[in-house]
C-alpha cells in the first residue's frame, strides 16, 4: 500500500477526532432530516472523475493569457467558467476588484512581488473551497452518512457529512471550511461555511473572505457525465451571489484501477520565485 494511502487514513482519522471533540453546545445545529438519502440504483456521483474545467485554475474569467498560452504550447480557451452573471465576470466590489487586478498585473513578475502577492497554492497551502473542484479529478465514495472526495493534488480530501450533525462553531475557520451535504434526487448539494478566507480562487488572485458560503451541486447528467456548479455568496467581497460551473467525465479507470497517485506539495517546498521572495522579505524578519 502506498504511503499516500496511509497519510490519507491518518488525516481522515484526525479530522474526525477534531470534529467529534467539539462540545455539542458550541456547535451550530443542522435541521433534522435535511440531509436526505443517497439515491439507490440509477445515476451516481460515485467513482473516479476527470475535470473539464479548462484553464479555470489560472483564471476563472478568461482562460490563459496569451503569453502563458505560448509558454504552454496550447491556445487559450478565452472562455469564462462563470455562468452567472451572464457576462462571465466575477461581481467584485470596487475595493476587491482593485486588489485582484493589482495581483494580476504582477503575478508574472516575482521581482516585484511580496509574499501576499503569491498564489496560495504556489506556497503549497491547501486548495480551499471552491478551488478544490478544479484541481484534478476527484475519487468520490458515497457512504450512508457522508461522502468522501479525494484528489491527487497535495493528497487532499473532503469529508462531507450527510447525517444532519451540527456544524462547527462559527469561530472555527478552515481552509476547506465545514461542509454539510444533502441529496435532491440524484444531485448531491453541499453547503460550505467556516472558510478561513486565505485560499485564492485562481492564479491571478481572485479571492473570497471568511464570511463566504459556497453551495455546490454535483448532478449526474448521464452514466459518464456529471455537472458541477458552485455558487458563492459573500457580501463582504462581492456585490451579489455568483456561480461558476463545468462538466466532469467519468474516468476510464474505475474500481481497483482508479488508484490515486501521490502528488506531493507541502508547505516549505522550494522553488526559485518563492525562495527569492522569502530571502528578500521574510528572512530578514526572522533574524
Amino acid at each position: 500500500m502506498r504511503n499516500c494511502t496511509r497519510v490519507m487514513g491518518l488525516l481522515t482519522a484526525a479530522a474526525a477526532t477534531a470534529i467529534l471533540g467539539v462540545p455539542a453546545a458550541a456547535q451550530q445545529r443542522v435541521p433534522s432530516g435535511a440531509a436526505g438519502r443517497a439515491p439507490s440504483g440509477g445515476l451516481t456521483i460515485a467513482g473516479k472523475w476527470d475535470v473539464q474545467a479548462g484553464q479555470a485554475n489560472y483564471t476563472l474569467e478568461f482562460g490563459w493569457p496569451e503569453e502563458h498560452a505560448k509558454l504552454m504550447g496550447t491556445p487559450s480557451t478565452q472562455r469564462s467558467v462563470v455562468v452567472d452573471p451572464p457576462d462571465g465576470k466575477i461581481p467584485f466590489q470596487p475595493w476587491a476588484m482593485a486588489i485582484r487586478d493589482a495581483r494580476d498585473k504582477i503575478h508574472t513578475e516575482p521581482a516585484r512581488m511580496k509574499s501576499r502577492d503569491l498564489d496560495s497554492q504556489a506556497k503549497c497551502y491547501p486548495t480551499g473551497v471552491p478551488r478544490f473542484a478544479n484541481r484534478g479529478g476527484p475519487l468520490i465514495t458515497v457512504f450512508s452518512d457522508k461522502v468522501l472526495m479525494q484528489i491527487e493534488y497535495g493528497h487532499e480530501y473532503r469529508i462531507i457529512y450527510t447525517d444532519g450533525r451540527p456544524r462547527l462553531p462559527r469561530a472555527i475557520k478552515l481552509w476547506n471550511g465545514d461542509a454539510r451535504g444533502r441529496w435532491e434526487g440524484a444531485t448531491f448539494v453541499v453547503e460550505t461555511t467556516n472558510l478561513n478566507g486565505y485560499a485564492w480562487l485562481d492564479v491571478i488572485g481572485s479571492f473570497l473572505s471568511d464570511q463566504a458560503t459556497v453551495v455546490e451541486r454535483f448532478t449526474p447528467i448521464d452514466a459518464n457525465t456529471m455537472r458541477w456548479t458552485g455558487t458563492v455568496t459573500d457580501p463582504t467581497v462581492f456585490t451579489r451571489p455568483w456561480t461558476m460551473g463545468w462538466n466532469l467525465t467519468r474516468s476510464k479507470a474505475q474500481g481497483a484501477e482508479a488508484e490515486l497517485w501521490e502528488q506531493a506539495c507541502v508547505e516549505g517546498n522550494h522553488f526559485p520565485e518563492w525562495d527569492d521572495i522569502y530571502a528578500r522579505e521574510l528572512a530578514p524578519k526572522s533574524k
